[in-house]
């Protein structure tokens, strides 16, 4: 990613937004962060699941990986094609469609709230496929499908493109054209949309438009999670149809109750007039929102390897100290709003001194140091915006 972003301002082709990368990371920091803590409960119900029809395949052939790996991904199609037809499931799915930009930060962009994705696996499970198979597979799979969300490589050889998910195809799969929308969810070969009728061949007339229509208009990656989940909330609340109230939840994407789509219209923004979110924010705010991004990642890493150090309680509130900082920093990138960013660096303090004990001594108080550190700068930068008569006199 990082020499894309290097390219990219060598050529100056300007497919980065800072505020829009940032906004893409702190999603995917949060997806990982939440895995931690979730990924337990698929595993559990995957191993239980696992051999119950057919004995169990050998992990030591390399027949059996390929077959896998081909298996996998035809599964992964069909999750991927219902979490774009489905409401409750593109909920969750859309998360990644939500940015207006297309580059390899975007791949990162992942949601928190699909938990449940690993029924899609039940039929692997039930053929004797291992569970730990299926789950290096679908690592594989998400690793192929990293390269794809680029616009620095046009077109690649023909038979690649017959046979292989390329760039050129993924690009395709996340624009709102149209003639776009639903194409492409294939995610190492594009065959299996070739065969069920989901395929779309990108057009040089018509350059995609990223986004989704119903744009997000934040970089709160809570926000990107909850959006939909909250608009069919709302509906399943406001319709007076007892039969609608279940039915929102099932339906093909984008499907309203009629009484609610009457009463409380959704503005939808046409294609011709259509806009990039880009408040402004000043650039020392967009860096410091970047640099916490990073520590939250690499925070992430270290509670990934030592999960198994800490209880559940503790788990818990590592992963809201971790959470917290992705949720402040897009406030700030939406409002230039710093409070909640001090009172976050406040809360964070108070958790570190209390988990301290845990903690590797040197790697604890360098944290405990940094967040100090970044507590007296933020206090001193808010300060103003606390307290504007205080301000007004100082002018």
């Amino acid at each position: 990613m990082l020499f894309e972003i290097w390219y990219d301002r060598r050529t100056g082709a300007g497919y980065y937004r800072l505020n829009d990368t940032v906004g893409s990371l702190a999603t995917g920091v949060l997806s990982q962060t939440t895995r931690l803590v979730t990924f337990s409960l698929g595993i559990w119900a995957m191993s239980g699941l696992n051999g119950l029809l057919f004995p169990l395949w050998s992990m030591e052939s390399i027949l059996a990986w390929c077959a896998a790996l081909v298996i996998n991904d035809f599964f992964y199609y069909w999750k991927h094609r219902f979490s774009h037809e489905i409401n409750f499931l593109w909920a969750g799915h859309a998360v990644h469609h939500q940015s207006e930009e297309y580059n390899l930060s975007t791949a990162l962009r992942q949601p928190s709230t699909h938990i449940l994705t690993w029924v899609f696996s039940i039929p692997m499970l039930l053929m004797g496929i291992p569970w730990q198979m299926i789950v290096v597979c679908a690592a594989w799979n998400l690793i192929y499908q990293f390269w794809v969300h680029t616009r620095h490589i046009h077109r690649l050889p023909r038979w690649f493109e017959a046979l292989m998910v390329t760039p050129s195809h993924h690009r395709v799969h996340h624009a709102q054209n149209p003639e776009y929308i639903d194409k492409n969810h294939g995610g190492v070969f594009i065959i299996w949309d070739k065969w069920f009728g989901t395929f779309q061949e990108e057009k040089d007339a018509t350059p995609p438009i990223y986004g989704v229509r119903r744009p997000l208009l934040s970089f709160n990656p809570w926000r990107a999670n909850l959006q939909l989940w909250w608009q069919m909330a709302q509906d399943a609340f406001y319709t007076a149809s007892w039969k609608d109230k279940l039915r929102v939840w099932f339906m093909p994407t984008g499907w309203r109750p009629e009484d609610v789509e009457k009463s409380r219209p959704i503005k939808k923004y046409p294609l011709e007039t259509f806009e990039k979110y880009n408040p402004p924010a000043p650039m020392w705010m967009k860096f410091y929102a970047g640099l916490q991004i990073t520590l939250a990642a690499l925070a992430s890493l270290y509670l990934a390897t030592e999960a198994k150090s800490f209880d559940m309680a503790q788990l818990y509130l590592l992963w809201t100290v971790m959470s917290l900082p992705l949720v402040t920093v897009g406030i700030m990138l939406d409002k230039q709003d710093l409070r909640w960013e001090l009172l976050r660096l406040v809360f964070s303090w108070l958790c570190l001194i209390w988990l301290g004990g845990y903690f590797a001594d040197v790697l604890w108080w360098v944290a405990l140091l940094s967040q100090g550190v970044f507590s007296a700068i933020m206090l001193w930068a808010v300060w103003p915006l606390a307290n504007p008569v205080a301000s007004s006199q100082a002018d």
